[in-house]
């Protein structure tokens, strides 16, 4: 079958750009045979591919990415690796505790893997055990603060609140009222981590980028193939997420977003004593449809709110629609800063599933896959990954169902109707946001 989705990613993502120039992609160019064969570079992919290299030594793995890593949708990201909730609009910390502390216990087992991997081989991203901050900046928003603090009660969950004084010695700015600090997420610098991760795979795995898989004849064996070369496999592990539909698995099933970032160019001298604060946050907005913020020590600001609908996770479309956006969100914040410009706007493709379920399991004869994290990529799509690795050589992983919700993704309303839905749902909560977008 011809693959229907490919990645279209431009080079305006400042994770990657602000980084040292990448080498030379290893691009797929002869007719080759694997073990493994591993489709996508993101999270899930890497931690795959890692972890089946760990528990089979002597079996030979490939990786193949579309893109370069750092570039896909796992650059992308704003680079949270969240433990719980990573907004205040989920509702089942309170009404099911039991399986909120099982949610935890997974993301934080993603967490925890990904941080022993930085610290084994000394990937140098940024990694920053710090927390993160659900900011508010209007009476709804420290609602939502109260009650996602009463939520966190329930599930026995530490967390600090900070006032408007705080808030402001941290971030130089007034714009924020009330604040949440809480303390086991993790950030770093997403691109950076991405391109660790894949630097220091196991020897018995061969990475390809720019190397997207334009057809494939499944088996098994299947056959992979690209515009220039072939992988031919037993076994293959499908983690490419926002763009796993064009394989043919999960058809309506997928909701495919974009979700829109910006980032400043480097504040002058002048400009960081003006703004004063740390040199380094990060801010959770306390309304879901509100806007994420960094501030990160190169003396730059990330600004993140959006989503829009892609039916071909397309990450490019309606750019200056949503850099004026930002910039409303920025002035808002920071109006001491007005004068500074956005160096960066792009998009991240990601999918999410109407019933929440993700996938992490075999799908086909032979074909395994790992997609669909709700948002929440990098802890759960590592977590995913890992154990789906664990599964294929026969180990029952701890917690795994937690990953699919115990069912698969329901399907979709046809479209029209799905983008409708997607549209107008993003409109409601940008107006009931208000100031906190």
């Amino acid at each position: 079958m011809q693959v229907s989705i490919l990645p279209n990613n431009d080079r305006q993502n400042a994770w990657l750009e602000i980084l040292p120039p990448l080498p030379e992609s290893n691009v797929l160019v002869d007719d080759l045979s694997f073990d493994h064969v591993v489709v996508g570079g993101g999270y899930g992919g890497l931690s795959a591919a890692r972890r089946l290299a760990e528990l089979l030594p002597d079996a030979s793995i490939a990786l193949v990415e579309a893109d370069r890593i750092g570039n896909n949708a796992a650059g992308r990201c704003s680079g949270f690796i969240i433990d719980h909730a990573h907004n205040i609009r989920a509702k089942g910390f309170a009404d099911d505790t039991e399986n909120a502390k099982r949610g935890i216990e997974l993301n934080r087992a993603g967490l925890d893997w990904l941080r022993a991997i930085v610290q084994e081989h000394n990937i140098d991203c940024d990694w920053r055990d710090e927390g993160k901050i659900h900011g508010a900046a209007s009476e709804k928003g420290e609602a939502m603060l109260a009650g996602f603090a009463e939520s966190l009660d329930a599930v026995d969950e530490d967390y600090t609140m900070l006032d408007a004084a705080e808030l402001k010695r941290r971030f130089g700015t007034s714009f924020y009222t009330s604040g949440m600090l809480t303390p086991y997420s993790a950030t770093c610098q997403p691109a950076a981590l991405a391109i660790g991760l894949a630097r220091t795979l196991p020897n018995n795995v061969t990475v390809f980028e720019s190397s997207p898989v334009r057809s494939v004849d499944y088996g098994p064996p299947h056959v992979l193939r690209t515009s220039r070369g072939s992988v031919t496999s037993p076994s293959m592990i499908l983690a490419a997420n926002g763009f796993g539909e064009g394989f043919g698995f999960f058809t309506k099933s997928l909701i495919p977003l974009i979700t829109w970032g910006s980032m400043t160019r480097v504040l002058t001298a002048d400009e960081i004593e003006r703004l004063g604060g740390l040199d380094n946050y990060a801010i959770i907005p306390a309304h879901p449809a509100g806007t994420t913020v960094r501030r990160i020590p190169e003396g730059r600001i990330l600004i993140r709110n959006q989503y829009t609908y892609s039916a071909n996770s397309e990450a490019m479309q309606g750019r200056d629609k949503i850099t004026k956006v930002h910039r409303k969100s920025f002035e808002n914040r920071y109006p001491m800063l007005k004068d500074v410009e956005f160096e960066y706007t792009w998009g991240g493709a990601l999918s999410l599933s109407r019933n929440g379920a993700g996938v992490c399991g075999e799908v086909a004869p032979g074909v395994h896959a790992t997609m669909a994290y709700q948002g929440t990529g990098m802890a759960k799509g590592a977590v995913s990954g890992r154990y789906l690795a664990e599964l294929m050589v026969g180990e029952d992983p701890p917690l795994r169902q937690l990953l699919t919700s115990g069912t698969t993704p329901s399907r979709n309303f046809p479209d029209p109707f799905n983008r409708w839905g997607v549209t107008l749902n993003s409109r409601w909560r940008r107006a009931q946001a208000g100031v906190e977008e």
